[in-house]
């Protein structure tokens, strides 16, 4: 079946996963994550990891010194099993819609087939990082299962092979989607969801149609993703949280169960073991690059910090359209930089993430620290920190302070908008003389405190009577009140000539 929208979503690829060398590690990580777990059900853990250790040796080398696996590889490569970023290449070669072009024999005609083979050539260097990535990942994968099918003595060790990759590394095809991913939009929507839709599958599977070994594959794959990206980063961990909170701040507690979680972790384990529960291997100390924010499935249902209470929900929002939101958020950023004469910002604004973390490390070899998007600083930073960002990893100190930062920011927020709230309800109870809505909005101040005795609140009585005085005025008062005093007698005279 034809993919919708298929040049729009390569673009994506393009933007967001294309020339990254991290995001070609993480890819590579699959087999540990993936395939090694699926492995344990037939034979046990320490059979299946030493299948997968001498798998991925032989998976970077022409033969494997099995004629019969060769043989058997060879025949899963030429249909696109273990190659099918090579098949499809061969199949638009075939059918005449090669990347590479040649020429009319006109001198316009050869140069626009020069011009735009070279563009080819750079779009097919910058997906092959990940391509390559993808076909070691089908290769490890196939040759530890064929193997483990022998050893185990099944009759059939190439289909065997086959059912590993289908099961393990996903199948990325229209007939792999819900119904509502399918179209231009609905594919648009999906993009790059497959994977972590794949990973829930399989867990589920395997806890369900495996029996007590498919039960203990699925624990294990579980105890892999806690040690790459910790208790934070496993599955729906983050729907979970938003949710905690959603219902904590609307029985009026200033709440995060993240914050409430590492407290936790640290008064039981204390900061060092904390740290390595919470994060995974990134919370050992002497680790330099944030791998949990990479590996983490934590946040796999779009939508759900609209639950929560916050000053501004745009980024919840956008998850619903995904990495399109984003691009298409960005290219109006950037287009608006552009005509504000910021070409460079606005190029940058726009420019893939592999060229955005370049550029970023480059700020941060010569600046020393790590800059936000409004170039203030975050932390001082080395250069290691700079060639992580680099190849496209967050530095690991920056990850923490991000983190711990937008944890507090969340909670301050929540304190300036239930002390905003009170002044808001004040002002009005008293603009329309109502004392018992007064006592009222006094008793809920002090509701709060006693529930949130680190977070307390008063009645900001400055910010009441400046509302009572807006209140009070008519819309055309405020407009022109609001209006900055160079023009504000400007606005005043528009406002008295409109007819009423």
């Amino acid at each position: 079946p034809q993919e919708e929208a298929q040049a729009f979503r390569g673009l994506l690829f393009a933007q967001y996963i294309g020339g990254s060398i991290a995001s070609a590690m993480v890819n590579m990580t699959q087999p540990l994550t993936m395939t090694l777990p699926w492995l344990t059900q037939f034979g046990g853990l320490s059979k299946a990891s030493k299948q997968m250790a001498a798998a991925v040796k032989d998976a970077t080398r022409k033969t494997t010194g099995d004629k019969a696996l060769d043989a058997a590889l060879k025949r899963g490569e030429e249909d696109g099993t273990v190659s099918p970023q090579e098949v499809h290449d061969l199949m638009r070669q075939a059918q005449g819609k090669g990347a590479l072009k040649s020429g009319d024999g006109t001198k316009l005609g050869n140069a626009a087939a020069t011009a735009q083979n070279a563009v080819s050539r750079i779009a097919f260097a910058w997906g092959k990082l990940f391509s390559a990535a993808e076909q070691f990942n089908r290769r490890a994968t196939f040759i530890a299962a064929y193997r483990t099918a022998v050893e185990q003595g099944m009759k059939n060790p190439d289909a065997f092979a086959r059912r590993a990759i289908h099961e393990t590394q996903g199948v990325y095809n229209k007939g792999n989607k819900p119904d509502w991913a399918r179209g231009a939009v609905g594919s648009t929507l999906f993009t790059f969801k497959q994977y972590s839709i794949s990973y829930a599958e399989l867990l589920h599977r395997m806890s369900t149609q495996g029996g007590p070994e498919g039960k203990k594959a699925a624990l294990f794959a579980l105890a892999m993703m806690f040690l790459a990206a910790g208790a934070g980063g496993l599955p729906f961990m983050g729907d979970a949280e938003d949710i905690i909170d959603g219902i904590a701040q609307r029985l009026g507690y200033s709440f995060s169960t993240k914050q409430a979680r590492r407290q936790f972790l640290i008064d039981s384990l204390g900061s060092g073991a904390a740290d390595f529960v919470e994060r995974g291997v990134s919370g050992l100390p002497g680790v330099p690059i944030d791998v949990a924010g990479r590996l983490g499935m934590n946040n796999l249902i779009p939508g759900t910090g609209l639950l929560t209470k916050k000053p501004d929900h745009t980024r919840d929002v956008l998850e619903f359209a995904g990495p399109a939101g984003d691009f298409i958020k960005r290219g109006f950023e950037g287009a608006e930089s552009i005509v504000s004469g910021e070409v460079v910002k606005g190029v940058a604004t726009m420019a893939p993430k592999a060229v955005a973390n370049a550029k970023q490390a480059v700020d941060m070899y010569q600046t020393g620290m790590y800059r936000d998007q409004k170039d203030r600083k975050v932390i001082d930073v080395d250069g290691y920190d700079a060639l992580a960002k680099a190849i496209g990893f967050q530095p690991v100190d920056v990850a923490r302070v991000q983190d711990a930062t937008g944890v507090q920011q969340n909670l301050i927020g929540q304190n300036k908008m239930m002390k905003s709230s009170l002044a808001e309800d004040m002002a009005k109870a008293i603009f329309e003389k109502d004392a018992d809505k007064q006592q009222e909005i006094r008793e809920s101040m002090q509701k709060w405190n006693k529930r949130n005795p680190e977070s307390p609140v008063t009645i900001d009585m400055v910010a009441v009577r400046r509302r009572l005085r807006e209140m009070n005025l008519t819309k055309a008062e405020r407009v022109e009140k609001s209006a900055p005093k160079a023009i504000r007698a400007d606005v005043k005279r528009a406002l008295s000539e409109s007819p009423a």
